[in-house]
């Protein structure tokens, strides 16, 4: 039997680098003692009990049927204030569509902007999941490469050189996964500058910027012009630790609002009404769990920079914030993914291999701050004494 040429595009070694993780995940469910740091998640830490208790009550009285497509109406105006006040630029409520997650608004996102001949700039280093995401769409995707020696931060001379006929769109993340690099206003406004005047849409995927203090913080959505041209991409995961819950959001003009009702319709056709009840508490009385998360990333990864500093073989980049910090294993004359899977099977730590993440990241770790600082440490010294026994 045959298969649509999408599943090529949906494959590849952007699915393959998850590999070790899914061996590690395996492992740790089966009773073994693993430090995982190869994903985005707060490896121990519960979803705050009053967003559980709101979903509980939100059970128990019905709302477990259908639910408007778009999403509920007090959650979309939620989203809405909470972005007009971020942004300093009112949002209509009307411009917000809710998904399955960031991941699902980015997977839609694509679907209704491109297509076959379309291409797609990405920031390189990016996230394993963006080619598949935007190359099931038909389009093709195009690296803008960011320099390590300049701590991988935004260079919009750079995006620009990668402009054709036909680039549609250019997708950003800041803080950027997994470099954690925040990208200030100056080239953010040039980009969008850009956007405007060659009619090309900025997708501006947000899911950490709640969870990084950084005076140098620019949501997109808010620079001169932004307002027809930049696609607010976020969810609930990283700040409230509701990885789980499955809800983000999108925010564009409203023209894609219809689009995005039209997808959903043959998609999803709505979300659960107890997980969005639980977001909508979140988003309203759990300000604190935000804060509280900010706080711990930014120790925690201070406390893999301190362990890891100064080991011999390796280099780490620590611009930046938010939950990651990447490693330069390039020294050890050893693959990324060779490395991630023999240190998983010498030390029980896994990490993730950048390999998946654009053609230059090969011989490039990501590691997620994301332990308690006990065990943190302890995976830290594990990483270091297999780096050293390679010496």
């Amino acid at each position: 039997m045959r298969y649509a040429d999408l599943t090529k595009r949906i494959a590849g070694e952007s699915v393959d680098s998850w590999t070790v993780h899914n061996r590690a995940v395996d492992r740790l469910t089966a009773g073994e003692d693993i430090f995982l740091m190869s994903v985005g998640q707060e490896s121990d830490s519960h979803s705050p009990p009053g967003v559980v208790d709101a979903a509980i009550r939100s059970i128990r009285s019905g709302r477990h049927h259908y639910t408007g497509v778009q999403g509920d109406r007090p959650l979309r105006e939620e989203i809405a204030r909470r972005h007009s006040e971020k942004c300093g630029r009112h949002v209509n409520p009307d411009c917000v569509v809710i998904f399955c997650g960031a991941q699902n608004a980015l997977f839609a996102t694509a679907q209704v902007l491109l297509q076959t001949g379309d291409e797609v700039i990405l920031i390189e280093p990016y996230y394993t999941t963006y080619p598949a995401t935007v190359t099931a769409s038909g389009a093709t995707l195009v690296s803008a490469v960011l320099k390590p020696e300049d701590q991988f931060q935004l260079d919009a001379e750079c995006i620009t050189k990668a402009i054709t006929s036909r680039t549609k769109a250019i997708l950003v993340n800041t803080p950027n996964n997994p470099t954690g690099a925040v990208y200030p206003e100056a080239p953010l406004q040039k980009i969008v500058d850009i956007c405007r005047e060659r009619g090309i849409w900025f997708i501006s995927d947000e899911v950490y910027m709640d969870v990084v203090d950084d005076a140098d913080l620019c949501r997109p959505f808010g620079l001169r012009g932004a307002e027809d041209v930049v696609i607010s991409v976020s969810s609930i995961s990283k700040t409230h630790r509701m990885t789980g819950w499955r809800i983000g959001w999108a925010i564009g003009p409203p023209e894609l609002a219809v689009h995005y009702y039209n997808l959903n319709m043959c998609m999803s056709y709505g979300l659960p009404g107890f997980t969005q009840d639980a977001a909508l508490h979140a988003l309203k009385y759990e300000d604190d769990v935000v804060t509280d998360v900010t706080q711990q990333l930014a120790a925690q990864r201070q406390v893999v920079i301190a362990e890891l500093s100064g080991v011999s073989g390796i280099d780490l980049y620590t611009g930046g914030g938010g939950m990651f910090v990447m490693m330069n294993i390039r020294n050890l004359g050893m693959s990324s993914m060779d490395f991630a899977a023999s240190l998983l099977d010498a030390e029980n730590v896994s990490v993730q291999p950048l390999s998946g993440f654009g053609k230059s990241c090969e011989g490039l770790i990501r590691i997620s701050a994301v332990l308690k600082e006990e065990r943190l440490r302890e995976a830290c010294r594990r990483i270091a004494r297999y780096v050293t026994s390679w010496g």
